[in-house]
């Protein structure tokens, strides 16, 4: 299946990650919370690149009962940066 690309809400500068668990790093194995106009997006960390952008699956997309948003669905793989991550948990 291929890396979805998709344009995804970035946090305002300034503003950190809101970490949860026993992390402060953003790593592989962690959930992350994304966003992209106003529809939030849990993902798992697959890998970290080189490039300094993540891999990723959807797990989920919370506040709704929905399993996929438009050609997102729960298992698409995506790619993202830092700058995307709004929350992480280990």
């Amino acid at each position: 299946m291929e890396t979805q690309e998709i344009k995804f809400d970035v946090r305002q500068q300034g503003q950190p990650i809101e970490f949860a668990g026993s992390t402060s790093d953003v790593s592989e194995g962690c959930e992350v919370q994304l966003e992209t106009d106003g529809l939030q997006i849990c993902a798992k960390v697959v890998k970290t690149n080189a490039d300094q952008t993540f891999k990723g699956e959807v797990t989920g997309f919370p506040g709704s009962d929905l399993d996929e948003v438009g050609d997102l669905r729960i298992g698409s793989p995506i790619r993202f940066q830092d700058r995307h991550i709004f929350r992480c948990a280990a």
